[in-house]
């Protein structure tokens, strides 16, 4: 893994630029444009779960979730929260890395409320090295560089989930995010399901929105941890609702479904919500 130097300060490099979405400027700058998205406009959503897919496949779905957010004004920092797809890796990760690269600019991190985070529990690790090779929360980066672009971003990543790490970063998120909710958009990287019977997939995913719409934590932690829910992302999401920070909020769905085979041939699912 290539890692960039910036000023004597690391930037971490993108792994997914022109593979999952374009590499090149324009491109992307195009591709966001198509998406519908334009520079200050947007809903009100505090909290958002959007799908980390290739952009040929969720792109759109990833769009509509950020452009929910995105006529909020004052907004200084996205905390993001994304799965580890490497299952060795267990425990929440935070950067150390000075920025996060993408085609259209760099986006820094906020290293304060990083070094907050970390010190609430002993689950938390600011470590490098589980973020490098990961996709979830480079992919959807552009979208938060091109709707905030001068906000910075908390990237906090889960390993494979266990219930001390998701009800620690829920208290995490209460103790540091909750002081600072009106200027900090939450992002959630989540696929809904995967599997290689196209229709149980398809029924998978539709119990987690459904699920995810009730915020009703209690089951989604139980039918995550035992594996009867396969929402990649899914464990960051009862996090978000066990916090208490869409207690006030109405969630919405997207409505929209999109799905690709991957390459174990499984049918993957994607869309969005928003809480506002």
């Amino acid at each position: 893994m290539e890692v960039m130097f910036a000023q004597e300060k690391r930037v971490r490099s993108a792994v997914g630029a022109g593979m999952f979405y374009p590499d090149d400027k324009v491109q992307m700058l195009n591709s966001l444009r198509s998406f519908g998205l334009e520079k200050g406009k947007g809903g009100q959503a505090k909290a958002i779960i959007a799908p980390h897919g290739a952009w040929d496949y969720s792109g759109k779905l990833a769009a509509d979730a950020f452009f929910s957010g995105a006529g909020r004004s004052g907004i200084k920092r996205i905390v993001i929260l994304g799965p580890c797809h490497d299952k060795r890796e267990k425990g929440l990760f935070l950067s150390n890395s000075f920025a996060f690269y993408t085609p259209i600019g760099d986006i820094p991190v906020d290293q304060k409320m990083t070094e907050e985070i970390e010190v609430t529990s002993a689950s938390f690790e600011i470590n490098d090295i589980p973020h490098l090779g990961e996709h979830s929360i480079e992919i959807i980066l552009p979208f938060v560089k091109f709707c905030f672009p001068y906000a910075s971003i908390v990237p906090i990543l889960m390993g494979q989930p266990e219930a001390r790490h998701i009800y620690d970063l829920a208290y995490a998120l209460k103790t540091v995010v909750t002081p600072v909710i009106d200027e900090t958009l939450i992002a959630v990287s989540c696929n809904l399901s995967f599997n290689k019977d196209e229709n149980q997939a398809k029924y998978l995913a539709e119990e987690c929105l459904r699920l995810f719409e009730d915020k009703n934590s209690g089951i989604l932690v139980n039918a995550i941890l035992e594996g009867r829910l396969n929402a990649c992302g899914g464990a960051l999401v009862v996090s978000l609702i066990e916090s208490g920070l869409l207690e006030k909020t109405t969630c919405s769905a997207l409505n929209k479904l999109a799905s690709a085979v991957s390459a174990e041939n499984n049918t993957v699912f994607y869309s969005g919500l928003f809480y506002e």
